[in-house]
C-alpha cells in the first residue's frame, strides 16, 4: 500500500510528500476526518515512507523495513489500536518506557494511535508529557475522527492533517475494481456511503445487501407486511452488528420519503430502485407521521446506550409503521 493507493484525499498526500521530500518533519500529527476515509492507511503508508530505503515520491513496498512495517512486525514501529473501550494508561507507560532508547533499525520510530479520541484521562495526561517533551527521532501519530474529544493541550501539540469524504465517483471506481461490481450497483452503493470507502466496502457485501432488499421488500408492501415485519424483527434483533444494518435501512427508507415530500431531487434518494414504491407512500403518509418514526429510531440508537432491548424496540417500530401505512 503506497501513497498512490490512497484514493480521494489528494490534498492530504500532497502534504506528506512535501514533508518528507522537503524534510520538514514535525514530532507529533493528528491525521483527522469522517470514519473510514483512509486516515489509519495513510498514517502506515507516512511510516513506510520516512523508513523506506528507496522511497521515490512513493514507498517500494519491498526494501526490509517497508516489509517488516507490512507484516507488522517492525521493531521501530507501534500501532495502538482498541477494539472497543478506552486506550488506558498501562499501555501508554509501556510505549513511552520504549522511547526512551534510540530506534533499533529504523531512521524514525514511529508510534501511531488509532481512535485516539478513546483516550482515557490518565493516559491523555501521559502522552501529553511525551508530546511536551518529545524523544529524538521519534514521530507521533495520533489518528482520529472525533478530534474534538481530544484535549486542547493534545491538539495544540500536533500538525494537524485533514482528511474528507471520498467523492462519490472515486468510490463507485474502487467499488468496480475491487469488488467487481456493476456501473449501476456501484454507483448506488457509493451513494449510500456518505463518502466512507470502509462503508461502500461493507454496504456491497452479500449479506448487508441481503438485509436491504429484506427489509424495503417488506417496508415497500410485498407479501404480508405485518407478518414479515415482526418475523424480521425477531430475526434480525439477534444479532447487534445485524440489528444495527436493519434499523439504518428502515431509516433511509423513510428519510427518502421525506426528502420525496420536501424536495424534487432525485439525487437525494438514497433507495432509488425503491423509488415507486416510496412515491405511492408519500401522499399516504403525513409528514408529523414520518418525522415521528425518525425520531422513534434515533431514540432506538440512543437506547442501545442503556442496554434497550432490541427485538421489543423493533416490534414497536413495526407497529409505528403499520400503524402509519394502514
Amino acid at each position: 500500500m503506497g501513497f498512490d493507493e490512497i484514493k480521494g484525499q489528494d490534498r492530504a498526500i500532497k502534504i506528506l510528500r512535501q514533508v518528507i521530500n522537503n524534510k520538514h518533519l514535525a514530532h507529533a500529527y493528528l491525521f483527522h476526518g469522517p470514519d473510514g476515509v483512509g486516515k489509519k492507511k495513510a498514517s502506515i503508508t507516512f511510516a513506510k515512507a520516512l523508513n523506506c530505503t528507496d522511497f521515490e515520491d512513493d514507498v517500494c513496498d519491498i526494501c526490509v523495513s517497508c516489509r517488516k512495517i507490512n507484516q507488522c512486525i517492525h521493531p521501530d514501529v507501534t500501532l495502538i489500536q482498541t477494539e472497543k473501550g478506552e486506550i488506558k494508561i498501562g499501555e501508554i507507560r509501556n510505549i513511552i518506557k520504549g522511547m526512551i532508547y534510540k530506534p533499533l533499525e529504523a531512521k524514525n520510530r514511529i508510534v501511531i494511535v488509532d481512535e485516539s479520541e478513546r483516550f482515557n484521562l490518565s493516559a491523555s495526561n501521559a502522552f501529553l508529557k511525551t508530546l511536551e517533551e518529545p524523544p529524538a527521532d521519534t514521530v507521533i501519530i495520533l489518528v482520529s475522527s472525533n478530534p474534538d474529544m481530544l484535549p486542547q493541550t493534545v491538539l495544540s501539540r500536533c500538525h494537524r492533517i485533514a482528511f474528507s469524504n471520498i467523492p462519490t465517483r472515486t468510490l463507485t471506481d474502487i467499488l468496480i475494481e475491487k469488488n467487481g461490481l456493476t456501473p449501476v450497483a456501484a454507483d448506488h452503493i457509493a451513494n449510500l456511503a456518505n463518502g466512507s470507502v470502509s462503508k461502500a466496502l461493507s454496504l456491497s457485501s452479500e449479506e448487508v445487501q441481503g438485509i436491504r432488499m429484506d427489509i424495503l421488500s417488506v417496508l415497500s408492501g410485498k407479501g404480508n407486511v405485518k407478518g414479515n415485519l415482526f418475523d424480521l424483527a425477531e430475526q434480525y434483533s439477534k444479532d447487534e452488528k445485524i440489528f444495527y444494518e436493519a434499523l439504518d435501512w428502515i431509516y433511509t427508507y423513510f428519510r427518502d420519503i421525506i426528502m420525496m415530500k420536501v424536495q424534487s431531487d432525485l439525487n437525494l434518494i438514497i433507495n432509488r430502485d425503491f423509488y415507486d414504491h416510496m412515491i405511492s407512500l408519500k401522499e399516504k403518509i403525513s409528514l408529523e407521521t414520518l418525522l415521528d418514526i425518525i425520531e422513534y429510531i434515533k431514540s432506538v440508537y440512543k437506547g442501545q446506550e442503556r442496554n434497550m432491548n432490541r427485538q421489543l424496540a423493533l416490534d414497536v417500530l413495526g407497529i409505528k409503521i403499520m400503524r402509519s401505512i394502514a
